[in-house]
């Protein structure tokens, strides 16, 4: 028992960092590709559904980040504000290919830039899986989301391919910028 006391210390103690990034969004948006494609700097083919979190520490730029993969379930994004005073900033992940959920995600995504304890706090809007073939554009995305209403928080939006390791670098230098 002592010893799952010792790892959940050593977890919760390096969420305690300097510099960590919560990467969030619905679940099947592609966090978990994301956070190991960055982590191996490499595309990858494959990734089972995150059942609570993954954390890795990655080097973005000249700056090693905490990089937390919060599942996306329901059930667990009830658990993602207990997160929140402890991060740098976030990395929003959307389907860009889901219409059906893209309102969903909007919403999640407004709740979040509302959160006190995010206010101010850097945002990198992801929108994953532009290689299928109703993924909306950056351009549009903009608009359905309402990010010109947001000024709470700096945000920026780019267009990606976790899979493929397409300009998830762009973004998280971006993101590491604003830390």
């Amino acid at each position: 028992m002592g010893i799952i006391f010792d790892k959940l210390d050593f977890l919760w103690n390096s969420f305690q960092s300097e510099s960590s990034i919560l990467v969030l969004g619905l679940d099947n948006a592609g966090k978990t590709a994301i956070l190991y494609t960055l982590q191996l700097g490499e595309a990858i083919t494959h990734t089972v559904p995150t059942l609570g979190f993954n954390v890795e520490e990655v080097s973005i730029g000249k700056v090693n980040i905490k990089i937390f993969d919060i599942g996306g379930q329901d059930s667990i994004r009830a658990l993602w504000p207990h997160y929140f005073p402890s991060t740098s900033g976030v990395a929003f992940v959307i389907d860009a290919n889901d219409i059906d959920r893209i309102e969903q995600a909007r919403n999640e995504l407004h709740a979040l830039f509302s959160s006190k304890d995010l206010v101010g706090k850097p945002f990198l809007i992801l929108l994953n899986k532009q290689d299928l073939p109703q993924a909306k554009r950056k351009e549009e995305m903009i608009d359905i989301l309402q990010l010109k209403q947001v000024t709470s928080s700096p945000w920026h939006i780019i267009e990606c391919i976790a899979t493929k390791n397409d300009q998830l670098t762009t973004g998280f230098l971006w993101l590491s910028e604003q830390l």
